[in-house]
C-alpha cells in the first residue's frame, strides 16, 4: 500500500471512517455508518473523475462482515483489495 500499511487500512475499514483512496489514477472515498442500532451501511464512491452510483456497498447487520465483504470485492479493476493493495495509495485528501 502506498502511504501507509495495509493492515491499518483495513482496521480503519472495520471502524467505518471515512477514507479516501486512489487506484489506477482514480479516486475512490469509502464511508460506512450504522442507520439504527442493529444495521450497517458500508460503500465506495468514485469522486474523481465522478461517476454516479456505488463502486461497492454493503448493507447488513455486522461491521466485521461488511469489512470482509470490501476486501474481497473486486472493486479495483477486477480485483480484490488483497490483490491490488501494493497499488493502492490511501491519501485521506
Amino acid at each position: 500500500m502506498v502511504n501507509g500499511d495495509a493492515g491499518d487500512f483495513v482496521d480503519r475499514i472495520y471502524s467505518c471512517q471515512d477514507t479516501v483512496f486512489i487506484y489506477n489514477g482514480v479516486k475512490y472515498w469509502f464511508q460506512g455508518y450504522m442507520p439504527s442500532s442493529d444495521t450497517v451501511h458500508m460503500e465506495v464512491v468514485q469522486v474523481d473523475p465522478e461517476r454516479d452510483g456505488y463502486v461497492w456497498e454493503y448493507n447488513g447487520n455486522s461491521i466485521s462482515k461488511g469489512q470482509g465483504s470490501f476486501q474481497k470485492a473486486p472493486i479495483f479493476d477486477g480485483k480484490t483489495f488483497w490483490e491490488a493493495e501494493k497499488d493502492v495509495e490511501w491519501t485521506d485528501e
